[in-house]
């Protein structure tokens, strides 16, 4: 891994956001970014930042827990298709305990951690990781950083309890206490504070490129939900009503935030964000239906093929992808 030290042109950032199932999108997207330009990702991008889904996504494709070396997004996809209906599937206790425990068991989610990540350490990782969760004990953002492991084992740990606590979702899944010898802590999804981790990576990158001449953000999205509630339908709602919906709207909002802000700091030619637009019914961050799962597969490969522009940033994600992929050949 390059010593950040040492940087001092333009530094490459790769930030995914969180979303459950969703995870599939940027899976497909990365898998299509790494194809066009021939090289692992940690090969490519000078730091990797992810929450939640994000999180697995970054972890698997910036360490060396694929018998060492990265994992390909393509792999990931698979770790989705093949894997996500155990991860979320409402057993018959948990569907009729769902509002006074968590929805799922943990139990299949670690399971395929495990076998992802094994005993793999944070510190072995490619390329700079940041990893958000946070810290429900003390309040606070709580960010693993493969480069504070890689110097103190007090910051190391293995990356299957990383992606655990990035990952786990209030109301979808139970905190999770990590311990590595050197702390304890209680953990909860990354999402709470930082769904989209764009605005968290470009200050990880400030930190620790201090010599750099650039930045360039690539910014991937697990899907732009169009699920509207309106007010008559909300205005009378409780905590029963809320507590299905309220975990994405708050992700959500953090998202569009945080993209937001990128675009106006890097501005259009140095950030890029890739956000395909889903149907209400593609929206769950927990439907593994086959019709789901093959709708995720191919909403993100229709998406680069779009030539109209996108509301926001008004370049086409056609447009965006080509252009991407110029800059970081």
């Amino acid at each position: 891994m390059v010593d950040p030290a040492t940087v001092k042109g333009r530094v490459n950032i790769l930030s995914i956001d969180g979303g459950g199932i969703r995870g599939i999108i940027p899976a497909v997207i990365l898998s299509k970014l790494e194809e066009c330009l021939g090289k692992p990702l940690a090969a490519i991008f000078h730091l990797i930042v992810g929450t939640s889904t994000g999180g697995i996504i970054a972890a698997a494709v910036g360490s060396s827990a694929n018998g060492g070396k990265p994992y390909r997004p393509k792999d990931l996809v698979n770790l989705y298709v093949k894997n996500g209906p155990a991860i979320f599937n409402l057993d018959f206790v948990h569907r009729i305990e769902e509002f006074v425990r968590p929805k799922y068991s943990p139990e299949p989610l670690e399971k395929v951690l495990l076998q992802y990540f094994g005993d793999t350490d944070l510190k072995s990782a490619q390329t700079n990781l940041l990893i958000s969760s946070y810290d429900i004990e003390h309040q606070i953002p709580f960010f693993f950083k493969s480069e504070k492991a890689q110097h103190k084992d007090a910051y190391n740990w293995k990356l299957r309890d990383v992606t655990r606590a990035t990952s786990a979702a209030p109301t979808y899944f139970p905190p999770t206490r990590i311990d590595n010898g050197h702390g304890a802590y209680t953990l909860v999804d990354g999402g709470v504070c930082v769904n989209n981790p764009c605005m968290a990576a470009f200050a990880e990158a400030k930190r620790l490129f201090k010599n750099a001449a650039d930045f360039l953000m690539v910014s991937v999205g697990t899907g732009d939900r169009n699920d509207c509630l309106h007010y008559n339908s909300v205005r009378n709602w409780g905590m029963i009503q809320w507590a299905e919906e309220i975990v994405p709207v708050f992700m959500d909002s953090v998202s569009e935030s945080s993209d937001y802000e990128m675009h106006y700091i890097l501005g259009p030619g140095k950030s890029f964000r890739f956000q395909p637009r889903l149907k209400p019914g593609n929206s769950s961050m927990d439907c593994v239906t086959p019709a789901n799962l093959a709708a995720l597969q191919k909403i993100p490969a229709d998406y680069l093929k779009k030539t109209k522009a996108d509301a926001f940033d008004k370049r086409s994600p056609k447009q965006k992808f080509t252009d991407v992929c110029a800059l970081l050949s």
